[in-house]
């Protein structure tokens, strides 16, 4: 087997074991899209609870407009 046939059998060989040569945790496009996902549900949730428990008159300016960035208004 030539320098060829080498090079091709380490090329498989990483290609096979690149989750364990390179890291697991390889994040990928979908991954980051589905993290900043559930950021924004996390902080709505947040501030439906404060609206739950205090009213709606207890979110300061900068909340309201969170929240109707959150919801889809603006």
């Amino acid at each position: 087997m030539g320098l060829y046939g080498t090079l091709i059998v380490v090329a498989i060989l990483i290609y096979f074991f690149r989750n364990s040569i390179f890291g697991k945790n390889l994040e990928t496009k979908d991954d980051r899209y589905n993290a900043m996902r559930k950021q924004r549900l996390d902080e709505l949730d947040r501030l439906l609870d404060k609206i739950n428990t205090r009213g709606i008159d207890s979110l300061t300016p900068g909340e309201r407009r969170r929240l109707d960035e959150l919801s889809g208004k603006k």
